[in-house]
């Protein structure tokens, strides 16, 4: 499946090539949220999550886990269409047992999906609508053992003073967590941003998201910051920065990638 995903990805790169119109910058990351903004035609974006590094610690246990190479490409394919294709990258997780101090380690790649956003009301927002589905192509401890799939719809509005505040809400059947069957989970991001200068911008953002998995309802709800920095016309690098304010939120998490387009 991987290897259909990947033969995909450099078909539908080899088809990109005459854009229809010049748009600003759209990358999808960084931060929790979804841009309303889609690619022009002909337009194709490459995002790379470099390294991802995650904490969490509860009563029981302490986890790290790194993730490298989480990799979307985007494509445009009308005025308001794009296509995406998303290769989870490569996880390591690592976990003590508080209480005996034993170790244990598992890697993996995660699960792959593809999704398809439209703009609801123009290229460039303020609103949009985004499906996707997962196809359960990795293993623990990234991949979730089954398909699943999610609805988003990214709106965003410019505020007084060069902030721009935008809302993901998001409804998902979430794979179980025994890796069999979905079940339904919930919830959205609020963020605001603003530019700082003509090639920084940062953000600050709120995501909350309700699982409702038959094993045990949870609250992944946390605080982001980040900073993009455009380096070049076609080139974005970023850095995220999490605090998890439930127990189901990692503690902390920092991410570190960069959106190319081509």
């Amino acid at each position: 499946m991987r290897v259909l995903l990947l033969a995909a990805i450099s078909l539908a790169l080899l088809g990109a090539s005459a854009r229809a119109d010049e748009r600003d910058f759209c990358a999808d990351r960084p931060g929790r949220g979804t841009p309303a903004c889609t690619l022009a035609p002909g337009d194709a974006m490459l995002e790379v999550g470099v390294v991802s590094l995650d904490h969490e610690a509860d009563a029981l246990s302490i986890t790290d886990t790194i993730t490298l190479a989480d990799t979307l490409v985007r494509i445009g394919v009308d005025q308001k269409t794009e296509v995406q294709v998303g290769l989870a990258g490569y996880a390591r997780a690592r976990s003590r047992d508080r209480a005996s101090g034993d170790v244990s380690r598992a890697s993996g790649f995660g699960d792959s999906y593809v999704a398809v956003k439209r703009g609801l009301a123009g290229a460039n927002g303020p609103v949009a609508v985004e499906a996707f589905i997962t196809l359960p192509t990795g293993r623990a401890p990234a991949g979730a053992g089954d398909w699943g799939a999610g609805v988003l719809l990214p709106f965003q509005h410019d505020l007084p003073a060069g902030f721009q505040l935008a809302l993901t809400p998001e409804i998902d059947a979430a794979v179980n967590a025994s890796g069999h069957g979905r079940h339904l989970a919930f919830g959205g991001v609020a963020g605001l941003s603003h530019g700082l200068g003509k090639v920084l911008s940062a953000s600050a953002e709120i995501a909350a998201f309700q699982d409702q998995d038959p094993a045990g309802h949870a609250l992944d709800a946390r605080l982001a910051g980040s900073v993009a920095w455009q380096v070049a016309r076609k080139l974005q690098l970023d850095f995220e920065t999490d605090l998890g304010v439930t127990q189901a939120a990692p503690k902390e998490a920092f991410m570190f990638g960069f959106a190319a387009r081509l």
